[in-house]
């Protein structure tokens, strides 16, 4: 997945600030659009990526020193956890009950942080802005103004087929659909074109690491049984429930979606 703008000579075209740091074992990118100035906007930058680095640190189970990785071994309680913790765990629980399997931590993590991210970037008034973290977008405001946010999603199917005839770096020609949206969370998770009629799912929602959590469960589901839970997430029967809508991309290249993900995407769905 990618932002479906040129970067190139971005500083001169749009007020605000943007960088990419290597946190979490991906390229994180923050691209503020909200005209503040420089001396607001570094910051704030500088701020976000901090704190990236202690989620990094804190939730790393490879590290025996992290907290995560003591708590899992009873030499740290919750309490004396960080209160982020007992956040993510409580919610990762809360959401095996409901899809049947309990997101993987590092995946979770990850969404959980962006969206985090994006929340306090809006609170201290830099409102128009696009995080993103691999298959990971959270956009909200503007790109520039009245003017939406496009979200690329690649076709896992047709970048496989770019692979075997040896093309390499073809940008558009593996995208599926451009989204365009304002205030959006966008989580893929896709791969190469599954046994089991999966070849990649998006979902898009309020919230990214629930989005993240609904597309890693779809993916590994069957097709029949995710097009089922796909509907739920849509049409959730609690009408407390926020929905979420979905695309999956089958195997064979064909697009299904949820009725409402087509408000984001106009272009044509067709495989």
């Amino acid at each position: 997945m990618n932002i479906n703008e040129d970067q190139a000579h971005r500083s001169a075209r749009f007020p605000g600030a943007h960088r990419v740091e290597m946190v979490m074992g991906t390229p994180v990118g923050i691209d503020i659009r909200t005209a503040l100035p420089q001396r607001e906007l570094r910051p704030l930058l500088d701020d976000a990526f901090t704190w990236l680095r202690w989620v990094d640190e804190t939730f790393d189970g490879s590290d025996a020193g992290s907290q995560v990785s003591r708590f899992a071994r009873d030499e740290l309680s919750l309490a004396e956890c960080a209160p982020e913790l007992a956040e993510v765990l409580k919610r990762r629980g809360e959401l095996r009950a409901s899809i049947g399997k309990e997101p993987a931590p590092a995946g979770y993590v990850k969404g959980w942080a962006v969206e985090r991210v994006s929340r306090a970037l809006a609170a201290a008034g830099a409102v128009d802005h696009c995080v993103s973290a691999g298959g990971n977008v959270r956009v909200r405001g503007s790109a520039r103004p009245g003017v939406p946010w496009r979200i690329g999603v690649r076709d896992p199917v047709r970048s496989a087929r770019e692979r075997l005839r040896g093309l390499r770096d073809q940008g558009s020609h593996a995208m599926r659909t451009v989204l365009f949206a304002h205030d959006l969370a966008v989580a893929t998770h896709d791969g190469r074109p599954r046994a089991s009629g999966i070849a990649g799912v998006t979902v898009v929602g309020p919230d990214l690491a629930d989005a993240g959590a609904y597309a890693a469960a779809l993916y590994g589901m069957g097709l029949a049984r995710a097009k089922h839970v796909a509907r739920l997430l849509a049409l959730p029967k609690d009408t407390q429930a926020t929905p979420y809508d979905v695309l999956i991309i089958t195997s064979d290249g064909q697009g299904i979606t949820t009725p409402g993900f087509l408000a984001y995407a106009p272009e044509s769905m067709a495989g």
